[in-house]
């Protein structure tokens, strides 16, 4: 029959580790019985038993419940050896506070541990009502986590102490157990120590096998890598740095950062107070881009030294491939053919928008090269280093606009890409997006559209994470967005959104005197340099008011160099009437020639406002402008307004600026700031009269 033995203890954890401990030791030939103060379930008193005590600070406590006849035996305890390795991986001089119950076993655990030589941690005592507290973020502890403060981020749970074999060989003694128990204790004591070696040994050769990976990618980067601990010492040093100080990081490591690198305007930054900031170094002949990150955490400085020269190769293969791919701006203001006043006012008003980061909205008939200003806007502003991509609206369906746009994420939808994909606004964050078109998305894309701008934020398709952007928008539209308003077709926000900055671009029909310019540009880069265009052919194309304004400028003179015999363009070779575009109002722009070679029935610059807004509407704005003008009065959009509220066409300040702004380009208005207001000019009244309006309703 099994002898039986106690155990008490204080508490509840301590009591279940020191009860397993006992059971695995001795379970084959006593039966131990365990009881804590702490769950108060000790029987009134105990009578001829060995009674074994977890520490002398209970004795007092549970001597009522020891009876006669007993051998009580008050436990030696040692650290608990199953946790020791995860003290041993902590690096050398980390502070922590060790927590118990009381200090005498607070003190006893850090003397036990120090006896070990788990002397790589600095221990700071801590048990109830300790006064002058360290507040180290790091704590050790015995199972008491409730005795932990709270401003203690990390806890590491070493367990209850283990009774230690001085008190296992007296047990074995006094129970009378045979000699071949204590070999079996020692043998197993032995085990539990080769299985804490066999744990070290795996964790040291896990943390060589991290560190040979680690030196492989800080050899495999194309820069050079420095990290230095607090002291100024040297703790990485990989292969770059190596060739730019010629020195071996064998030699370097653990040397202090002046006996390495021999420059002392580059000590002096990096272990200095200034600006982190990168900057430029010379270093053995090598230009360096030197950048240093300080890490709170480690304490400690990691330091980067680009090589300027490769950087300068990289930069530049990498703007290739953007080209390749269409994302990079290829226009500049040179580009854009043409020295009329018209044209050289709109470039100059041009480059003064792109120096600002807001959002343009430019807008021109078909073919007036709305991408081309959008792409010399980018590349003179501050942003022309980065990305610049182009999406036109009218060429794609509803859905792949808005995965192009926002992209999606794996599985959003059926056919999505695995792995999901990169919208446009993601790719161009840093640089600028170029919405062409932009009247003809739908309302539901201009809510998405107005979020982003007004949020400067983004949620892919099927995603659920919000996504931060920085991206200059460029709008551009052929269509009249005030009226799509009227209709319902476009959401006011946006429009106001879009036109934070305004660019009108004019047409071809207006600038006429660029005309020969631009030909003689499209047949050098076409490589027909050679050819010669009789001056009547120019003339002739003058005539023409070039509603698909440069590119149907560009596709006649394609058809014409085609059509022509040898490298002369004659009269014969522009192409029949039908070919040429007609305007939006109908028949206006047919290309009819007199016998003298002048064109008839063709638009006049007023019928191409009538193309745009309806005659009656500004014979209207017209009429009012002069009335007020003659009694002397200052006359603006809002009284316009009011007045044709009481017509049968009202029209809101909107409708009528936008069409007080075709009036006044077709100059049959001035408009002026501040009290003068708006003037009629003496076009402006000769039209009034050649519609047919009475003169005494004007005179």
């Amino acid at each position: 029959m099994a002898q039986i033995l106690t155990l008490l203890a204080g508490t509840k954890e301590t009591r279940k580790t020191l009860h397993a401990q006992l059971e695995d030791i001795l379970g084959n030939y006593v039966r131990a019985e365990s009881f804590s103060l702490e769950e108060q379930d000790i029987p009134s008193v105990i009578h001829d038993r060995m009674i074994i005590l977890s520490s002398h600070l209970i004795e007092e406590e549970v001597s009522p419940f020891i009876g006669q006849g007993c051998h009580v035996i008050t436990a030696d305890r040692i650290t608990n050896y199953e946790h020791i390795d995860k003290l041993l991986q902590l690096p050398k001089g980390t502070r922590a506070l060790y927590v118990n119950d009381f200090p005498e076993t607070v003190s006893e655990s850090i003397t036990n541990l120090l006896e070990l030589g788990i002397d790589n941690i600095e221990y700071i005592p801590y048990f109830p009502g300790k006064k002058n507290l360290h507040r180290v973020p790091l704590a050790i502890t015995p199972g008491e986590f409730e005795l932990v403060p709270e401003y203690v981020t990390d806890i590491i749970n070493i367990g209850p102490r283990l009774i230690d074999i001085t008190t296992i060989t007296e047990i074995i003694r006094f129970l009378q157990l045979p000699a071949a128990v204590g070999r079996e204790i020692s043998n197993r004591f032995t085990g539990k120590i080769i299985e804490l070696s066999k744990k070290l040994a795996l964790t040291n050769a896990e943390t060589e096998q991290l560190n040979d990976h680690f030196k492989h990618v800080l050899n495999g980067v194309n820069d050079g890598i420095m990290a230095l601990d607090t002291r100024g010492r040297i703790t990485v040093f990989n292969e770059i740095m190596e060739t730019a100080s010629r020195m071996s990081s064998r030699y370097a490591i653990g040397r202090p950062l002046v006996e390495v690198i021999q420059h002392p305007e580059l000590v002096k930054y990096i272990v200095g107070e200034s600006d982190p900031g990168g900057q430029c170094f010379a270093l053995n002949q090598t230009d360096f881009m030197v950048e240093k990150l300080h890490l709170k955490t480690e304490d400690s400085i990691v330091v980067t030294f680009k090589d300027m020269h490769e950087t300068i190769k990289m930069e530049r293969t990498l703007r290739r491939e953007l080209v390749k791919k269409g994302f990079v701006a290829k226009y500049s203001f040179q580009d854009i053919i043409g020295d009329s006043p018209l044209l050289n006012k709109t470039k100059d008003v041009a480059a003064k928008l792109a120096k600002t980061d807001l959002t343009v909205l430019i807008e021109g008939e078909s073919g007036t090269g709305k991408e081309l200003f959008a792409s010399a806007m980018h590349n003179a502003s501050f942003r022309n280093q980065q990305t610049f991509l182009a999406i036109n609206f009218s060429a794609l369906s509803e859905d792949l606009i808005e995965s192009e746009l926002f992209g999606y994420e794996e599985g959003a939808f059926t056919g999505a890409k695995k792995g999901g994909k990169t919208g446009l606004f993601e790719q161009a964050n840093g640089g600028t997006i170029f919405l062409d078109e932009i009247g003809d998305i739908s309302l539901k894309l201009q809510a998405r559209l107005l979020r982003v701008l007004q949020e400067k934020e983004i949620m892919r398709i099927g995603g659920s994470k919000i996504i931060p952007i920085d991206v200059r928008v460029i709008a551009a539209t052929n269509k009249d967005l005030l009226q799509m308003i009227d209709l319902g077709k476009f959401r006011e926000d946006l429009y106001h959104r879009l036109k934070v900055l305004y660019l009108h671009l004019p047409e071809l029909r207006k600038r006429k005197e660029d005309i020969s310019r631009l030909i003689r540009h499209f047949t050098r880069v076409t490589g027909r340099d050679s050819v010669v265009i009789l001056p009547e052919v120019l003339h002739r194309l003058t005539q023409y008011e070039w509603f698909g304004n440069i590119r149907e400028l560009k596709n006649t003179l394609d058809y014409m160099l085609a059509v022509c015999d040898g490298d002369v363009v004659t009269l014969d070779d522009i192409p029949e009437e039908h070919f040429f575009q007609r305007s939006a109002a109908g028949n206006r722009g047919e290309l009819v020639y007199r016998s003298d070679g002048t064109a008839v029935g063709g638009s006049r610059e007023s019928d191409a406002v009538v193309a745009i807004s309806d005659e009656e509407e500004l014979l209207f704005i017209l009429e009012t402008v002069y009335l007020y003008n003659r009694k002397g009065e200052p006359v603006g959009r809002q009284k316009i307004s009011e007045k044709s509220s009481r017509s049968s066409r009202p029209l809101s300040e909107q409708q009528i600026r936008h069409r007080v702004d075709q009036l006044e380009q077709d100059g049959y208005l001035i408009v002026s700031r501040g009290r003068t207001g708006i003037k009629l000019t003496q076009s402006g009244l000769g039209k009034l009269v050649a519609s047919g309006v009475p003169l005494s309703a004007v005179t």
